[in-house]
């Protein structure tokens, strides 16, 4: 009879605060206490219920999981990947609280009592869900679920996903490895610390991969308006190219001075992107390149940066090889590398930046040159957050950094070249 009462108010209770929990981190209006909410809490009970064990048992954790990401799916309309997300943080509040107290209640009392001894187990349910509802009402902790959960997308989250699928299957072993100890010794303690330990790596794991996916999405939104950019250029070449055309005509049809002049004041006049930039990527093929190099060009203009660009004929044809993806990463790496030299740059005495393309050995070479007015170390330049802007600055290198990591078609180098910083893409 006491382990009945146990295991529905523990069942039970697990139940309502995990819906709890999801429901504030999705700012959900669906009731709790509704016709569908009473069914949800039925679905999760139902396993942990029929499983429940006076020893832990680790089959009916892992079964509350899955009863979780299917009921939290449905209940409050998210994605898959939301869901696993959200109940692989709920179980793991709970798994951290639940530690915490039964290492404080095993210097009183043994294991099989705090299991089976229906006002401890009853009392252990109130402070484990009652302490994991106050954790997750943490501003720092809600904001971070919750803008985890706002940018998880099935397709560029699935590493993720599965992370969380591993964290939750190991904690289940953990939790069962150090529910047989029974006991409060060094073996206990060595185990619960590797959990601990454990949480807190993958915690940091799961944040760096946020905010590398963030990065992402943000460049990929940069590249698709260079390449939109791109387009807009062409169009206003054709339309200038006709409108000088019709001007000239024009001017020669009529002797009114007045017009005469303003017709040359006309033709004179130039775009942000002038003939002879044009001409500098005349070598460089439509795709998103030819954009971003525009983009930079005018950046140079408006911070008064001369931007010198020499493209190799012979590069056209390798350029035309490479596929939309590499094209997009080559993209995102000039333009971080181009806005540090254009910065580096205005802030020097000879504001000149170069841009060299050519091949090698059958290798695309990127090479960047800019000046600059004080050394800085080429290793810091590799350190997450590195930045001579100050705080909230860096992203950018440690975004490049990650990318070349990923992608071993591509080399970089760096070095210091009389007054130059000299920074090399190789494109194997």
């Amino acid at each position: 009879m006491s382990l009945a009462i146990i295991r529905i108010v523990g069942s039970l209770s697990l139940a309502i605060t995990g819906l709890f929990i999801s429901k504030r981190i999705f700012d959900s209006s669906e009731k709790i206490f509704s016709i569908t909410g009473i069914i949800s809490i039925f679905f999760i009970i139902l396993p942990i219920s029929l499983l429940y064990q006076e020893k832990y048992n680790s089959l009916a954790f892992l079964l509350m999981f899955f009863s979780y990401i299917i009921v939290f799916k449905k209940k409050f309309d998210i994605s898959t990947v939301s869901s696993i997300i959200v109940s692989g943080y709920i179980l793991i509040l709970i798994t951290i609280i639940d530690l915490i107290g039964t290492s404080i209640e095993l210097k009183f009392f043994t294991y099989n009592f705090v299991r089976t001894n229906v006002p401890i187990a009853i009392l252990n349910n109130i402070y484990v869900n009652a302490g994991a509802i106050l954790v997750s009402e943490i501003p720092f902790f809600k904001k971070k679920i919750k803008s985890l959960c706002n940018k998880a997308y099935d397709n560029n989250y699935i590493k993720l996903v599965i992370f969380v699928i591993l964290i939750i299957f190991a904690i289940s072993l953990l939790y069962y490895n150090i529910t047989a100890i029974f006991k409060l010794n060094t073996y206990y303690t060595i185990t619960f610390l590797s959990i601990f330990i454990f949480i807190i790596l993958s915690y940091f794991y799961i944040d760096e991969k946020n905010n590398y996916q963030k990065l992402n999405n943000e460049y990929n939104i940069l590249f698709d308006y260079t390449q939109n950019f791109e387009n807009w250029i062409d169009d206003e070449q054709l339309y200038r190219h006709e409108l000088k055309n019709n001007l000239s005509i024009i001017r020669d049809m009529t002797k009114n001075k007045s017009i005469i002049n303003k017709i040359d004041e006309m033709l004179k006049f130039s775009i942000i992107i002038d003939d002879k930039a044009i001409e500098d990527f005349k070598n460089i093929p439509k795709g998103g390149l030819k954009g971003l190099l525009y983009y930079k060009i005018a950046i140079a203009k408006n911070k008064k940066v001369k931007m010198i660009v020499e493209v190799s004929p012979k590069i056209t044809n390798k350029l035309k090889k490479l596929s939309d993806k590499e094209i997009r990463n080559i993209c995102i790496l000039l333009g971080i590398y181009l806005d540090n030299a254009l910065e580096a740059a205005q802030n020097s005495t000879k504001k000149i930046v170069s841009l060299e393309v050519y091949e090698t050995n059958e290798n695309i070479n990127f090479v960047i040159s800019n000046s600059y007015n004080n050394i800085i170390s080429i290793k810091s330049m590799k350190l997450k957050g590195f930045s001579t802007k100050g705080e909230n600055h860096g992203k950018g290198l440690y975004y490049a950094n990650k990318l070349i990591n990923k992608n071993k078609w591509i080399e970089t180098d760096q070095m210091f070249l009389n007054d130059y910083f000299i920074q090399k893409i190789l494109v194997k």
